[in-house]
């Protein structure tokens, strides 16, 4: 049956010698798996180039549960998202958290609340003009609440080490190997709490921002079964301290 539907491309790869699969978390079906025939063709009218990580399209579908892989009809772009394109820091941005979400995003169902965050939150990044340096840190932390792990929000002077076992916060008595020593544990409260227009505010140096990322990619693979290591994660905390 054919149907209508926006999608988030998480990631491609080539198929045969002119086609591609493509990953998309759809606004419909959840995340699902196309054939783009002829994708990397010069005659294809839907051109490989469509399906870069985080493009937002407006697609028309032919859908069968339980199939494997899905067919496309027709593919455009929602967005023309240029800033993730050719600035080289959301571009490093884009490459991290897609690869981040096709190892998360694994429902093959609608679930509207995480695709409006996506999408928000990807033309957010798109067009903000404020510095970049912490949108992956927000993007996690968020991302968390819709994958059902967002932790309680139980920080105080007591109870200042964060569990990451169990998603909240224990006082001295009750700290163990998997527990955040004080001062990333409140960086990460301070982050979890704060909006994507306040994130700026929160003032971290390199080695916080890095221990914070680290922190956050250990909560999640404790989390989530086959969570593992990121190929991108060094390409954009290099990149990043180039920058500074």
């Amino acid at each position: 049956m054919l149907h209508k539907t926006k999608g988030i491309v998480l990631s491609q790869i080539k198929y045969g010698e002119t086609s591609l699969i493509v990953q998309v978390y759809t606004e419909r079906f959840g995340r699902q798996t196309y054939m783009v025939k002829g994708g990397r063709s010069r005659k294809s009218a839907m051109k490989g180039n469509l399906f870069r990580s985080f493009f937002l399209l407006d697609m028309e579908v032919y859908h069968k549960e339980g199939k494997n892989i899905q067919s496309l009809k027709e593919v455009r772009l929602c967005e023309n998202l240029n800033n993730l394109v050719f600035d080289v820091y959301k571009s490093a941005m884009v490459l991290f958290l897609a690869e981040v979400c096709t190892k998360v995003l694994r429902e093959e169902e609608q679930n509207q609340e995480l695709f409006d965050f996506l999408y928000n939150s990807i033309r957010y990044l798109d067009l903000s003009q404020d510095s970049i340096q912490y949108f992956h840190l927000y993007f996690l932390s968020k991302l968390s609440r819709y994958l059902g792990f967002f932790p309680q929000l139980n920080w105080s002077a007591e109870k200042a080490y964060f569990d990451m076992d169990n998603g909240f916060f224990v006082g001295e008595e009750r700290r163990h190997a998997h527990c955040l020593e004080k001062g990333i544990s409140r960086r990460l409260n301070s982050l979890f709490i704060t909006s994507i227009d306040q994130v700026n505010v929160l003032k971290m140096n390199d080695y916080e921002v890095d221990v914070v990322l680290r922190s956050i990619l250990n909560f999640y693979a404790l989390q989530i079964d086959g969570f593992s290591n990121l190929k991108s994660l060094s390409v954009l905390s290099e990149l990043f301290r180039e920058e500074d």
